[in-house]
C-alpha cells in the first residue's frame, strides 16, 4: 500500500489498489441502469495511472486498465466534462487549428503570464481557471517543432529511423525534438518524422476511448507507409507507453536513451572524451520505469554526458505528481507529491535534474521555481545535443 502516492499523503483506503478492486467488485452487483455512487466515482478520479501498484503487485494485476475501464464507464454515462471535450476535439483534429491557436498564444502571452527571470516558465498576472499563484507553466514557443521540420533538410544516407514526437515536444518543448534529431543525425540515421497526431494517452486516461481509438487509427496509417525495420524512437516517456499498445507492423517502439546506449561505442567516438561540468541527478517518469522497465539507461547516458557526474535519488521510483491532467485538477495533492519528489533532488547535490518526460519536466519546474532552488530540470537528449554543440 505505502507504494501508491496518492495513500501515502492521504492514508484512505479507497486511494489505493486494493480499495479500488474492493469497490469494483461492488459495481458489478450494480442493479442495471443505477448510476455510479459518488463515492466510487472520487475514488476511480484519484488516480495517477503511475503504475507503482502494478509494478509492486505479485500477482500482476493490471489496476491501471481496471481504473481506465472504469473512467470510459463513467464517459458513457455522464459523458466528460466540457473542457475535456474541447481539449480532446482539437488534439483528434476534430476542430482544426490548435498549432495556430498556440502561435497567436505565444504573441501574447506576456499579456497575461509575466516571466520568472531564474526560470524557463511563467507566472499567472491575472486570474486563470485551475491555476494559482504558485503555478508555474512553460513559455509557448513562437516557432513549433512542424516549423523547424518544415525548414529542415534531412540527411538520407544512413539507416532509417523513425522519430514519434509526441503533442508535448511538438507544441511545447520543440527544443527537445531538435535535439533528438540532430543527435541521431550525428549517429549517422536517416530520421524520418511523419506528421503524426497525439499518441491518445490523454483521451484514454480521461475515459474517451473514441478519441484515443481514432488518433491510434490516424497514426497506424501513417505508419503503414514507413519502412518495416526502421525503430519508433520516441523522446517522451508517455508516448513511449502508449506505442507499447499499437501494432507497429514488426517495428519496435524505443525510447531515445535506450537507442543511445545500444549505439555508445559510435557515439562515445563522436563525444571524442567531451563532458559537461555538471552534477546530474535523474527522475524516472512513471511511464519510462515502470511501464516500460528502462531504469539502466537514462543513467549510463547522464554518465557518459557528464563524465561520471551522476547522482542518484534515493527513491528514483517516486511518481513526481504529474499524473498528465492529475496536477491541474487535484493541484493540491499533487503539490504534496512534488515537494517529496524536489526535496530528494535537492539533496543530491545536483545542479541539473534531468527527465524524459516533458509532463514531468513542467512538474519538475515548477516545484524547483517555487523552492527557490537553482537547480534545473532538462532532457537528457537536450544535454546530449548541447555537449555536441
Amino acid at each position: 500500500m505505502a507504494v501508491c502516492p496518492l495513500y501515502r499523503h492521504t492514508r484512505r483506503e479507497e486511494m489505493v489498489a486494493r480499495g479500488k478492486l474492493a469497490l469494483f467488485a461492488a459495481d458489478l452487483e450494480r442493479p442495471a441502469g443505477e448510476p455510479l455512487p459518488t463515492f466510487h466515482r472520487h475514488a476511480i478520479d484519484h488516480c495517477l495511472l503511475c503504475h507503482s501498484c502494478e509494478a509492486n503487485c505479485p500477482k500482476g494485476v493490471k489496476i491501471t486498465d481496471l481504473v481506465i475501464a472504469a473512467r470510459e464507464e463513467i464517459a458513457r454515462e455522464a459523458g466528460l466534462p466540457p473542457g475535456k471535450r474541447l481539449f480532446f476535439a482539437l488534439l483528434g483534429g476534430k476542430i482544426p487549428g490548435l498549432a495556430r491557436m498556440l502561435k497567436f498564444g505565444a504573441l501574447f502571452q506576456g499579456l497575461a503570464w509575466r516571466r520568472i527571470p531564474q526560470s524557463s516558465g511563467l507566472r499567472r498576472r491575472l486570474p486563470f481557471p485551475l491555476t494559482d499563484d504558485h503555478t508555474v507553466i512553460p513559455r509557448l514557443p513562437r516557432r513549433q517543432l512542424a516549423d523547424f521540420l518544415r525548414a529542415r533538410k534531412p540527411a538520407d544516407s544512413g539507416p532509417p529511423v523513425i522519430f514519434f514526437p509526441g503533442c508535448a515536444i511538438s507544441y511545447l518543448f520543440p527544443e527537445i525534438g531538435r535535439a533528438t534529431i540532430r543527435v541521431l543525425e550525428r549517429l549517422g540515421f536517416t530520421v524520418l518524422v511523419p506528421k503524426f497526431v497525439c499518441c491518445g494517452t490523454a483521451a484514454r486516461a480521461a475515459g474517451d476511448r473514441n478519441t484515443a481509438d481514432n488518433l491510434q487509427h490516424q497514426n497506424h496509417e501513417l505508419l503503414a507507409a514507413l519502412p518495416l525495420g526502421a525503430p519508433v524512437i520516441t523522446a517522451c516517456a508517455t508516448c513511449g507507453h502508449a506505442l507499447m499498445r499499437y501494432d507497429l507492423g514488426g517495428r519496435r517502439a524505443v525510447d531515445i536513451s535506450v537507442f543511445l546506449m545500444e549505439h555508445r561505442a559510435r557515439l562515445e567516438t563522436l563525444l571524442a572524451g567531451r563532458t559537461l561540468d555538471l552534477d546530474v541527478t535523474c527522475h524516472d517518469p512513471c511511464h519510462l520505469r515502470k511501464g516500460q522497465g528502462v531504469i539502466r539507461e537514462p543513467r549510463e547516458l547522464l554518465d557518459l554526458i557528464t563524465g561520471n557526474r551522476f547522482r542518484d535519488l534515493a527513491h528514483p521510483e517516486l511518481c513526481c505528481g504529474s499524473g498528465g491532467t492529475f496536477g491541474v485538477t487535484h493541484r493540491e495533492l499533487s503539490r504534496t507529491i512534488q515537494a517529496e519528489k524536489i526535496a530528494e533532488i535537492t539533496a543530491t547535490g545536483a545542479t541539473v535534474a534531468a527527465s524524459g518526460c516533458p509532463g514531468c519536466l513542467i512538474q519538475l519546474r515548477e516545484g524547483l521555481t517555487n523552492a527557490g532552488t537553482a537547480i534545473t530540470a532538462e532532457h537528457p537528449v537536450v544535454l546530449l545535443d548541447r555537449l555536441l554543440g
